[in-house]
């Protein structure tokens, strides 16, 4: 049985080692929780697992959220030839990383908040280049 979510969008997000990237991992999966967007493992993307790359580029709408300046998500989705349109870079928005894995609450709900605005206005034609990286 497939699960249903409220909207047809699907998020991929870094799950690096560092404080960057488990926050991206976080927003993505409180975005899966909340019925938002549906999650992919970008794992299995990395890997070559045909379900994964065929769910991750099935949609126009995929939300890329990436922990830091690296890219890793953006760069592992075009490596199996998936153009990624909303990408998010955390430290481009604000996020100060560090080598710990620790999340903070208030800040991984801040900055969901603003990617789904950010992207919220994209959807409405708002859109502006690099307007993921505005504070």
């Amino acid at each position: 049985m497939e699960d249903k979510y409220l909207t047809d969008f699907i998020v991929v997000a870094c799950s690096g080692g560092t404080h960057a990237g488990q926050t991206a991992n976080a927003i993505a999966a409180d975005m899966a929780r909340g019925g938002f967007a549906r999650m992919v493992c970008l794992a299995g993307v990395g890997c070559e697992v045909p379900e994964s790359i065929k769910e991750a580029g099935k949609v126009e709408n995929l939300i890329v959220i990436d922990g830091c300046e690296k890219g890793c998500a953006a760069k592992m989705l075009a490596k199996a030839g998936i153009e990624a349109k909303h990408v998010f870079v955390l430290t481009d928005m604000g996020l100060v990383n560090s080598d710990s894995p620790d999340t903070d609450e208030e800040i991984t709900s801040e900055l969901r908040k603003k990617i789904k605005r950010i992207f919220g206005q994209a959807k409405a034609g708002g859109y502006r280049p690099n307007s993921c990286t505005d504070t």
